[in-house]
């Protein structure tokens, strides 16, 4: 039977799980290893950007595109918890009470990791006061948590996430809740918006996260890694549409094949769902994701964890014809399945860029984010003013002019 060993593997307790579990925290000290003189805890410097990169940055006029210098880069696991940067008042509201913020971490990482923890501490240091709510899902926020990112059934995660945060009196008595998702915590957080969504969210910002599925697992790191090949060929048979498999391995719920797309459609356990690709759509996801005031999209340029990368702005890439479909083309935006075009019409909808691998930022990039798009309730947003003073590149979803689409064939 072909799930033998994943059955065998699945079935396995948590303490002898714990050594097949992939952090991306520790995908990044391999990375850092390779550098000579880097110590897991050293700065990263940017690589120079090439011509031949694959990525959604056909050059374009001024009023689409701003270059993005971004410095003191950093790993998301080992952020720095000071920078040289002034975190001045935006608005009159700076004596207000600030929304609680809501954060949701990836795969293989755990509510109670020491990056995250460097991550409210920045939200607090750009708004203080600020309340912030870690999700874990399992036990506990740590080994529990961390293997529950790699190992459980999506749809009940998200609908104990829904309950939980229903309990937590600061963040049900608030008049809205502020969200952050790294890679596919922000896929979680944004089914959280469409299924449930109280307390509600206003803003919501996620990082690399695969809006649109992933076609891989991961890259991996030599032939001889059984447990990454394993995966990748675990997605790549049709073993990976088995109720077995849809309701136990977390990345297989959000793994999606356009070569095996009436499968895909079928029997994923979430994306299909949640992307309201199947038939019978549900309105209320539509209903309830634009509704929030703000949804900015981060892709990493040079991202190889996440495959496809353009997946974090819901665009779609054919791997055979290495062409992309950016979002406003597509069904999933022209029909309106999930609210993505009613919440870009009234100026709701950022995509931001960001040159670098996956989960790789500096303070000043989370501090601006946080600036913008965080703080008391009845805030004004000023995204092009925010983001242009930040040296920080947003692209709006109206891709047009980078993609060479006219008007009217949008």
């Amino acid at each position: 039977m072909q799930v033998t060993w994943l059955s065998v593997l699945l079935s396995l307790p948590a303490a002898t799980l714990a050594f097949v579990v992939f952090p991306e925290a520790e995908v990044f000290r391999s990375q850092l290893a390779d550098v000579p003189g880097l110590s897991p805890k050293a700065r990263v410097i940017p690589q120079t950007i090439g011509t031949e990169d694959r990525s959604i940055e056909t050059p374009t006029s001024s009023d689409t595109v701003e270059e993005i210098i971004a410095d003191e880069w950093v790993k998301i696991t080992k952020l720095s918890p000071k920078s040289a940067l002034r975190v001045t008042a935006i608005d009159d509201d700076s004596d207000d009470q600030p929304l609680p913020v809501v954060i949701w971490h990836g795969l293989g990482d755990s509510a109670n990791a020491d990056g995250l923890k460097e991550v409210a501490a920045l939200v607090d240091e750009v708004h203080p006061g600020t309340y912030t709510y870690m999700i874990t899902v399992g036990a506990n926020a740590g080994s529990a948590d961390r293997q529950a990112s790699f190992f459980g059934n999506v749809t009940q995660q998200i609908d104990s996430v829904c309950h939980a945060l229903t309990k937590d009196n600061i963040l049900r008595t608030a008049p809205a809740i502020d969200a952050l998702g790294f890679s596919q915590g922000g896929l979680f957080l944004r089914g959280y918006v469409e299924r449930c969504n109280a307390p509600k969210v206003r803003s919501l910002i996620t990082f690399g996260s695969p809006h649109n599925g992933i076609a891989e697992f991961q890259k991996c790191s030599s032939p001889t890694d059984w447990i990454c090949q394993g995966a990748n060929a675990l997605l790549k048979s049709s073993t990976v549409w088995s109720d077995f498999i849809q309701s136990r391995l977390v990345p297989a719920q959000y793994y999606r094949d356009t070569k095996d797309f009436e499968n895909y459609l079928q029997h994923s356990n979430y994306l299909a769902d949640i992307n309201n690709e199947r038939a019978l759509k549900n309105a209320s996801y539509a209903d309830n994701l634009s509704q929030l005031e703000r949804f900015v999209m981060i892709l990493f340029n040079n991202d190889t964890t996440l495959i496809p990368k353009e997946s974090a702005w819901f665009a779609e890439f054919n791997e055979t014809e290495n062409s992309v479909t950016p979002l406003q083309n597509r069904p999933l935006y022209r029909e309106d399945w999930i609210g993505l075009r009613r919440l870009d019409k009234k100026g709701g909808l950022k995509t931001v860029k960001l040159p670098g691998e996956h989960m790789r930022f500096s303070d000043k990039d989370l501090k601006r984010l946080f600036m913008s798009y965080f703080g008391p309730e009845g805030r004004q947003f000023e995204d092009s003013v925010v983001l242009k003073s930040a040296n920080m590149e947003e692209e709006t979803l109206r891709f047009r002019h980078s993609f060479g689409f006219s008007d009217d064939e949008l």
